[in-house]
Order: structure tokens, then sequence, then C-alpha cells
């Protein structure tokens, strides 16, 4: 009976930890709606240790350098981000103790290390709140340890696409700030080639600054390797050159997918197949696929009867889909620059076979162990054998709860738009597009002064 006890408060525990991830969406967007950035950042704070935990931390300063960063107060959110690489810096080695007990658990109880397209997210920021602040210098240490991170994905499984057009284009656009010509070359060729195998289509303002970079420095026959046309004329991007001076718009549109549960059931069969039912959540139909099973520890070819949940996409109601922007009555409409929600779809299917095996495997692993305590723990009383047996399976079944956690305020999409001006001051109006028509909100930047040689970003955090 000790031992019951045992296994259903582990059982409970896990539960607890694994509903952190199911309410913090749900506890912190009322926040966010009704006291804005603020009121989100307060209630974050105020929340951690229920919200987040031990095992979330790398979250807990990614919400908030986020937060802070829509907020316009970039220096603080530079020093959350800061901590946010740092705990992904100190995970990157998998922790064997972490690992050895998701295996018999279930993927909750590990720190929590990021998706990819979340590294890229936080690098883009963290260059972004550098560049706002004029620190040409801060943002080039961030390219740099960017660049590091884009390095480390591919050397952890190089047969996925986890390069990010935006990134590397924010990368070159640092190194013609600093006068590094042959490096934003490469960077802004690297971004080409990252557009190309990603989401979304190639901006036509990023071609033709990357067009204007390389016949400027001497590689117009780079342009020749590249699938786009060359242009014949960059009027905008040459004007910014000529000019020096720039008002950047960053656009965060939309907020990004949270994640919900999806609950599979089927068959396993050990070193044979494995066969899994699921209802989609698009159709409404059940849906089944078989995949092969690798062998477990006492399977012994014996049939077993499985059923656990997966993390899929639980998609926001939306209510802006982009920006338009006028500066000194110019209008203009940004392009799409990052698909945040398309990263979130790209990486549950990279990810889905390899946690559908482990998941099941570590289900049937506990469901043998389940019924050799049942055997170990049954006594003459009928009564009491049967609390045992139902009490081992609630605890079982318990134990495996789907990773929810995910960063949850990233944008849903973002946009970008570079405007060559000249030194002195000016008026911008950037309206966020409604879903439905119309606008969903209206940013206005008065007397904006422009010093020469400035680029000034403008982040628009239209997060609806």
């Amino acid at each position: 009976m000790k031992r019951l006890l045992l296994l259903l408060a582990a059982a409970l525990l896990l539960c607890s930890c694994a509903n952190k991830s199911m309410t913090r969406y749900e506890a912190l967007a009322p926040a966010l709606e009704k006291d804005g950035f603020d009121g989100a950042i307060h209630k974050v704070k105020k929340e951690e240790k229920d919200l987040y935990g031990s095992n979330s931390q790398f979250l807990y300063y990614f919400d908030l350098g986020t937060l802070h960063h829509y907020n316009r107060d970039f220096k603080e959110s530079a020093l959350n981000l800061d901590k946010a690489e740092e705990i992904y810096d100190d995970l990157y080695t998998r922790s064997v103790t972490n690992e050895a007990a998701a295996v018999v658990t279930n993927d909750n109880v590990r720190p929590y290390r990021a998706r990819p397209f979340e590294i890229v997210v936080l690098h883009e920021l963290q260059i972004l709140n550098y560049l706002a602040m004029g620190d040409v210098d801060g943002a080039m240490v961030e390219v740099k340890r960017a660049q590091l991170a884009l390095e480390r994905l591919y050397q952890k499984d190089n047969e996925k696409v986890n390069d990010n057009g935006f990134l590397r284009y924010l990368c070159g656009l640092v190194y013609d700030l600093a006068g590094e010509s042959d490096d934003a070359a490469i960077s802004y060729v690297q971004a080409v080639k990252a557009f190309d195998e990603g989401n979304i289509k190639m901006p036509k303002e990023v071609w033709e600054f990357v067009n204007e970079n390389l016949r400027r420095t001497d590689r117009a026959d780079n342009l020749k390797d590249l699938k786009h046309e060359p242009l014949a004329a960059t009027p905008t991007a040459s004007k910014a050159r000529e000019l020096g001076q720039e008002i950047i718009v960053i656009g965060y549109a939309g907020h990004s997918p949270i994640l919900g549960e999806l609950y599979m059931s089927g068959t396993f069969v050990s070193g044979g197949v494995m066969h899994l039912n699921y209802k989609d959540s698009q159709t409404g139909k059940i849906s089944s696929f078989t995949l092969v099973a690798p062998p477990v520890s006492g399977g012994n070819g014996e049939t077993f009867h499985i059923g656990f949940s997966l993390p899929e996409k639980k998609t926001l109601p939306q209510r802006v889909k982009g920006f338009d922007v006028s500066v000194d009555g110019q209008r203009f409409s940004p392009e799409k620059i990052m698909d945040v929600n398309a990263e979130l779809d790209k990486n549950i299917k990279e990810e889905t076979p390899t946690t559908i095996t482990r998941t099941a495997v570590r289900v049937t692993l506990r469901t043998i162990a389940a019924q050799q305590a049942k055997k170990a723990m049954k006594t003459d009383n009928v009564l009491l054998n049967l609390v045992t047996s139902l009490g081992t399976d609630v605890a079982q079944s318990q134990l495996e709860q789907a990773d929810l956690r995910i960063g949850l305020f990233m944008p849903n999409s973002i946009y970008m738009s570079r405007t060559p001006v000249e030194t002195g001051v000016h008026n911008v109006t950037v309206k966020a597009t409604g879903m439905n028509g119309g606008y969903a909100g209206e940013y206005t930047f008065k007397d904006l002064k422009v010093a020469r040689g400035q680029k000034v970003f403008l982040i628009i955090p239209a997060i609806r």
C-alpha cells in the first residue's frame, strides 16, 4: 500500500507540472488584454513559480524579454533575453539525469531547451534591441552569437532547415552599419538562400538591398548564383546608401499559436509495428497511421494497448494581418519577413515522428512495469487487489502528459520596411490592418528626429 501511495503521489506531482503548461496562457492572456504589456510583465513576475517553475526558466526570461521589447524598454529586454540565452547555452549539452527521468516519466520533467525557431526569434529581438538603442557594437556582439546559434542548430541536426532569412538579413544590416562590407555580403547571400529554403516568399525590398550591396562591393557575379532575376535598378537601397539615414519599421502582427493536446491511442507490438488512431482537430475525422515499433525490454512480442497525448498547434484569434506606413505623407505597405506560425508548423512536423516513438516506448515500458507491480502487490484480499490495480492504472496513465511549453508572446508574423530620409524632423504613422478590413490599431510618431547617418528603428507591437 505504501508503494501505491507513493506512485499516486508521483502522478499527481507530474500532473501539476503539466498543468503549468496548459494554464499559463489562460492566466496571462487576460492581463495582456486588460492591462497591456506592463500588466503582463507584472503578472509574469508575480506568478513566476506557479506559472513557470524551475524547469521552464528559459521561457520565463524569454517571455519577459519579449514583453519588454514590445514595451520599448530595450535595455530591460536585452537583460532578460541574455538570461534566456545563458540558460539555453547551459542546457545545450544534454543533462543525463534529466533525460533519464524523462524516459520513465514524461518530457515535462526536463528543463525546457527551446524550439529552434524560438532561438531564432530570441536573437532577432536581441539584435533589434541594440539597433533600437543605437548600439551597433552591441548589435555586432549579438550577430556573432546568432551565427554561432545557427551553426549549433545545424550541427545538432543537419537534415533539418533551421536557418532563417530574416535573421541572416539582420546580420547583414548590422555588418553594413559597422562598415564590414565582406561579412555583410556573405550574410546577405545567406539570407537569400535561407528565404528560398524557408516558408515565405523572398521580400522584394530584401532582394533590392541585396542587389545594391553585391553590386557596390564588386560581387555582381554572385547574383547569378542565386535563384532570382537580378534587378536593373535599386532606387530605395541606392537612396538609403546615398542619404545615410533611414526610418526602419518592424511590425509584429498577431499572436503566435500556442500548444494544445492531441490524444492518440492504439496498439504497440515490441519489435513489430504500432498502429495509432487520433481525431483530426481540423476536420473532426478519425485518422490512423502505422509506424515501426522498436523493441522494448520485457515486450516479448506481446501486443500492448497504449494511449498518450502529443502537442498540437492551437491557433489563436487574429485581429491584425499587416501594416500600412506613412512617412511624411508617403504611404507604403511593409512586407512579411518572417512567419512564426509556419515555423511552428514545420517544427511540429519534424519533431512528431520522434516524439511519437519516444512516447510510445515510454508508455509501453511503464505498462510492463505496472503489470509487474500489480503482481508484486497482489494479496489475498480481493478488495485491496482491486484498489491496488485501479490505483496503479490511474498513476501510470497520469504520468504521460504532453509537453505544451512554448514562448507565449511571439508574434504570428513579422513585417519590415526601410525608408530613406533626409536629416531633420519627420512624422510617421503606422496603422495595423485588420483581418476583416479597416484598421485594428494606429501608432503615431510626431516630430521624429533623425540625425546624420542614423537608422531609426520603430517597433510596432500589434500582438492581437
